[in-house]
């Protein structure tokens, strides 16, 4: 069973009741489950859903000017997907035959359930909400072969090379990958044909050609691949500087930077050193995302720089002034007291937003962050390694750190 990704983010949970005592004991109750948000007014819990995405939200019903059960129905509309949590010390029959049609996850009356009793309930209900937004996602997504191509060609990678024949798999793919661009090739050529009779198939036709110039980026990968040191070695150790040189080649490609003349500048070890508990092509993997969304973000005609450096021990990173506030992922589960080695991704795009990063993280479509996450941070639970961004407002230019054990 592969690990969920979203695991990796501590869960935000909004808190909206009028009683100052009960946010102190929801946050005694919670300290160290998820990071709480306090509002104690229904137009703060408006405004703060509006600001930013939720894992859950625990809302009491009885508050002045409209009651939390109204509060559901308007945050609804601000964001679908969120989850409630009802808080309340009058279970009326009025008020559970109104909180029916609203599918709350659940009422939970007040006095509040002890520490062990949120431990048991809320990873259940937080698991719910991402559910649900990862479904809407799907069901609103407005460009399904762009966003499909996307994901299946980095799912395609991700079990290619979890599998002993990652070879044969991949060259099946190419084959697969050829008949697809000779199929889209053939409907455009006759949808151009009958363009000139019905102007409405103009638009289908563009994304037809859209869709072309993403299968000849997923082509591009599967050739790198073959062309690859890691093609006849799928459990070949994960070398540093040699994996970050054929991660580069793919990502330029894949990003097509030389149409908008964007480059990396890479500052390597000079020196033979392994990632611990990875293969090759797992490294590969994880550095395809984070480099080629690197690019795409960057300015025409920008550098993007790469600096790889050894640290005796990863977690003196967290004490760096410069890093102070960073949005960390998987920090809690890293192998952060050994030594290992940074990679530090920087250009000069601007920083990019919490609330945008965790979306990625969680899986959710992000226009800005066109590659999904899946590979980076399978690979960053199996090793054990720390991901960092660098966020709005405390940082101006984008920087992304992986701390890898080596």
């Amino acid at each position: 069973m592969k690990p969920d990704t979203a695991d990796l983010t501590t869960p935000r949970v909004l808190l909206l009741d009028d009683e100052r005592q009960i946010h102190a004991s929801v946050k005694l109750r919670t300290a160290g489950i998820c990071n709480i948000v306090s509002a104690f007014a229904p137009d703060e819990g408006l405004a703060a859903i509006a600001r930013e995405p939720f894992d859950l939200c625990l809302v009491d019903i009885h508050m002045p000017g409209i009651d939390g059960l109204e509060f559901i129905e308007l945050a609804r509309k601000s964001d679908p997907g969120l989850g409630f949590v009802i808080l309340t010390g009058f279970d009326s029959e009025e008020n559970l035959r109104r909180a029916i049609p609203l599918q709350v996850l659940e009422l939970i009356s007040k006095p509040l359930p002890d520490r062990l009793g949120f431990e048991k309930r809320l990873p259940e209900w937080v698991q719910r909400t991402r559910m649900r937004r990862r479904e809407l996602a799907l069901a609103q997504e407005t460009a399904p072969i762009m966003q499909d191509l996307d994901v299946a060609r980095i799912e395609r990678d991700v079990e290619s090379t979890a599998s002993e024949s990652a070879r044969e798999a991949l060259l099946q793919s190419a084959n697969l990958l050829t008949t697809v661009q000779a199929l889209l090739l053939s409907t455009s050529v006759s949808i151009e044909k009958l363009r000139q009779t019905d102007p409405a198939l103009a638009g289908i036709n563009r994304g037809l050609q859209e869709a072309r110039k993403y299968l000849q980026s997923a082509t591009d990968i599967v050739e790198g691949y073959f062309n690859s040191a890691y093609a006849d070695r799928e459990c070949s150790p994960a070398l540093i500087d040699v994996g970050i040189k054929h991660a580069m080649a793919i990502s330029l490609r894949l990003a097509r930077a030389d149409e908008q003349k964007k480059a990396i500048d890479l500052s390597s070890l000079q020196k033979t050193v392994i990632a611990v508990g990875l293969t090759g092509m797992d490294f590969l993997l994880m550095l395809v995302p984070a480099l080629c969304n690197a690019l795409e973000l960057a300015p025409e005609g920008s550098t993007t720089q790469v600096t790889c450096r050894e640290m005796v021990a990863l977690d003196s990173i967290f004490d760096e002034p410069a890093r102070k506030h960073f949005l960390w992922i998987n920090r809690k589960h890293a192998s952060i007291a050994r030594s290992g080695v940074i990679i530090n991704i920087r250009s000069t795009a601007a920083a990019s937003e919490s609330a945008e990063l965790g979306a990625w993280v969680r899986g959710e479509p992000v226009n800005s962050l066109r590659i999904p996450s899946r590979g980076l941070l399978l690979g960053l639970q199996k090793c054990k390694g720390v991901l960092g961004f660098g966020i709005r407002p405390h940082a101006v230019r984008y920087e992304m750190l992986i701390a890898l054990p080596a």
